[in-house]
């Protein structure tokens, strides 16, 4: 009984260890392949909360940002053999009331003439080191990406150049985009937009067409010179091209740059029977110098303009100066001023207004000389 039951138990503690060894093994494989899941996938939340008080010659103070507010979600997965998916999600808000950003955005308006709900971006993809990357969606527009760079203040806030011209879209929907590898400083990307698919309206058949873009990029040490052709969709083929250089020495970077566009919408009047023309040809040079030292970053900037219209010819002298203070990494306290000498209210609410006055719009700029002040607070997370 004794060896048998020994036995019986030796049996039992037996089955039980192995069935332990199985269950901690299963554990552990477990463990190991959550492991690598989590190595091999990973989603990130982003984000930028601005505001501040503004006040233009002509207007009250009013709040408003420098940097667009954002929240956004960046995700990519190691698919092996160097190849990896990617996705973005960004949108954009008014910090001060809540509501979704309304920004100005030619791509926005020439397709639906509203705000998307993912402003920012909205895209999916794939990238490799070996051959760059392809993405499809809404992404950023190539030339504005990468011309900013140049400006001192990013192109945002009361700061901002004067290549944001009527065709300015920093986003483009219905878009394939494509980014090449980095060959040692070398770079270049190309987008492809597809037109609006409304064929019912006639403003959307006068102007339809679809858009590319190419960049061309030599990013390497202190150097940056960059170069852009882009042609927006459902614009008539609109088109603008820019070039661009910086170079960093020590605290100090020195940047200039000259963007050229023609404007070239119509718009069919019911009333009279006919075809209107909005024509423009913009003409924009950039001066800019930007000093940074421990938490202190010294930005100022000199643009010159030149709007042609039906044979008129009018020009824009704008300085701009701005200081921030870094508190930390992620959070900034800044403080801008602009001047802006138009030669008369046209230019000055073309400039401020964009396509508003294209369309014969009431709210004009009060002054053809236009004083700006920014204050505020960003963080970014």
């Amino acid at each position: 009984m004794t060896i048998d039951g020994c036995r019986t138990f030796s049996i039992s503690y037996s089955f039980r260890t192995e069935k332990m060894k199985k269950s901690l093994l299963a554990l552990a494989l477990l463990g190991t392949f959550t492991g690598m899941t989590y190595a091999q996938s990973n989603v990130t939340l982003y984000g930028v909360v601005d505001t501040g008080l503004i006040k233009e010659t002509g207007t009250d103070v009013r709040m408003g940002s420098n940097v667009e507010s954002r929240l956004g979600f960046r995700g990519v997965e190691d698919l092996g053999s160097g190849l990896k998916a990617s996705f973005e999600l960004e949108h954009r808000f008014n910090l001060n009331d809540g509501t979704g950003s309304d920004a100005y955005n030619f791509d926005d308006l020439a397709h639906s003439n509203k705000t998307p709900d993912w402003r920012g971006a909205a895209n999916v993809g794939l990238k490799s080191d070996l051959w760059g990357a392809v993405r499809l969606g809404r992404v950023n527009d190539l030339s504005v990406e990468t011309y900013r760079r140049i400006d001192p203040f990013n192109q945002y806030g009361v700061g901002a150049s004067l290549s944001k011209t009527p065709l300015y879209s920093e986003q483009l929907s219905n878009t394939i985009r494509y980014d090449s590898p980095d060959w040692k400083g070398f770079s270049f990307g190309a987008t492809y937009s597809l037109g609006a698919d409304d064929h019912d309206n006639i403003d959307y058949k006068l102007n339809g067409n679809d858009g590319f873009a190419v960049n061309l990029k030599y990013d390497n040490g202190p150097l940056l010179l960059l170069a852009n052709y882009d042609r927006l969709a459902d614009s008539n083929k609109s088109w603008l091209w820019n070039a661009g250089a910086a170079y960093q020495w020590q605290n100090l970077t020195f940047s200039v740059g000259y963007q050229d566009s023609t404007l070239k919408l119509q718009d069919f009047d019911e009333d009279a029977g006919d075809i209107d023309h909005y024509g423009t040809k913009q003409k924009n040079w950039l001066v800019g110098l930007q000093y940074k030292t421990g938490p202190h970053t010294v930005s100022a900037s000199y643009n010159y303009g030149r709007v042609k219209t039906e044979g008129n010819s009018n020009k824009v002298n704008k300085y701009a100066l701005g200081y921030t203070y870094s508190l930390s990494k992620r959070t900034s306290l800044y403080a801008n001023i602009a001047y802006s000498d138009y030669d008369n209210e046209w230019l000055s609410n073309y400039y401020r207004n964009d396509m508003a006055v294209m369309n014969d719009s009431e709210n004009e700029a009060a002054n053809a000389s236009v004083t700006g002040i920014q204050i505020g607070i960003t963080h970014r997370f």
